[in-house]
């Protein structure tokens, strides 16, 4: 009988013991967790037009936060837009809708009907290029209100009179290095491409603006890594008299590419060619190289920068641009409805100085950089 009320003795500071655990564990994890948000920057939630601000005027934002593909892109760009929401001295007119849109062109029909119904003063998006370029045919010459599209449209689209494009286009990027090559002096072009639609976008675009210009093509080589492969196209490259190279290829292998050919001349890239994980070490062979880049990367310290918060944690280049173009889409959104985008824009825009030209394009002006010791200067600075 004294065994077996030992026994249920044990049992029961067993079970005490147990519980003790559980609730010390379930103790540290919940402080783990409130340090961890304590820890994380605090983004302004969307305010709901319905509930949060009744009479403010609502911007609806739509974005494809839930797709696989194209849902990284749009978080970053949804948290540059809360950033600006929450700085603007506008906020508490002005609520945040997000409407999470599909990936599909079709699928921007139904939400911005959703949006306009939902009460919509302003529109902000789509982002995915296909998806503008079916909102801009649908619109036709009647938009009901401001609609400011995260992207270009492909074709010869007329634009609805309340629709405007602004977008971080690849093709716009090489037209500008263009004309930046061409005010440097520069007039035949060596360009190196890669094998696929993304190079032969900026190849085109390039190959467009510079012709334009007065500029001609040297010669195209397609940046191939081999060594054998390197060295046909050095001695090409030699014989074709071209007084600049652009490279419409990636980081890793313009590395590669580089110092294969004449060091001395002048080389320039789109700001593409600045994204992933950046080495300096890895990028001393790319010194000299000329580009464009928005302030917010090339001028944290600028008074139109630095009064919006910095991303957190710090991103790599190609997500802070996201980021950054996020800003100025509110920005821009919020003028559209506080006194309207017209003629004569000129908005000092953290990705650029921003203009409105015509067919409702918003037109974005970035900086010009090089890179110095494996790092990406302005011009201004050390070269």
């Amino acid at each position: 009988m004294l065994h077996v009320v030992i026994l249920a003795l044990r049992r029961q500071v067993c079970g005490i013991r147990i519980l003790v655990t559980s609730v010390l564990s379930a103790a540290v994890l919940l402080a783990g967790a409130v340090a961890t948000v304590a820890a994380q920057p605090q983004l302004p939630p969307a305010a709901s037009p319905s509930t949060a601000n009744p009479g403010a005027r609502v911007i609806a934002v739509l974005l494809p936060l839930d797709s696989p593909v194209f849902g990284p892109a749009a978080t970053h760009v949804r948290n540059g837009i809360r950033a600006a929401w929450a700085h603007s001295a506008a906020k508490g007119r002005i609520d945040l809708r997000f409407i999470p849109v599909g990936d599909q062109p079709n699928d921007v029909i139904a939400t911005y009907n959703q949006a306009l119904a939902a009460g919509a003063h302003a529109i902000v998006g789509p982002l995915i290029r296909d998806q503008v370029t079916v909102l801009a045919n649908a619109l036709a010459l009647s938009a009901q209100v401001p609609t400011l599209a995260l992207n270009v449209a492909d074709g010869d689209v007329r634009l609805a009179r309340n629709l405007f494009l602004f977008g971080l286009s690849t093709e716009a990027d090489a037209r500008q290095v263009a004309r930046l090559a061409l005010r440097d002096g520069r007039r035949r072009a060596l360009i190196l491409t890669q094998p696929n639609q993304f190079s032969r976008r900026l190849q085109q675009a390039f190959i467009e603006s510079f012709a334009e210009g007065g500029g001609a093509i040297a010669g195209q080589h397609a940046a191939v890594t081999d060594l054998a492969a390197m060295n046909r196209m050095r001695a090409a490259a030699a014989s074709q008299g071209a007084d600049m190279i652009f490279i419409a290829a990636d980081l890793p292998t313009a590395r590669m590419v580089r110092p294969f050919l004449d060091t001395q001349l002048p080389t320039y890239a789109t700001s593409q060619l600045w994204s992933g994980p950046i080495d300096p070490n890895a990028n001393i062979d790319l010194n000299g190289t000329r580009l464009l880049d928005m302030p917010w990367l090339l001028e944290p310290d600028h008074p139109a920068v630095m009064v919006f918060p910095r991303s957190q944690p710090v991103l790599a280049p190609e997500n802070e641009r996201l980021y950054a173009f996020g800003i100025d889409a509110y920005r821009l959104a919020e003028l559209a409805i506080e006194r309207g985008i017209q003629p004569g824009l000129s908005l000092d825009g953290v990705t650029g100085r921003i203009t409105l030209e015509r067919s409702n394009w918003l037109v974005r002006e970035p900086i010009p950089a090089r890179v110095w010791q494996g790092q990406l200067v302005t011009g201004t600075e050390r070269r």
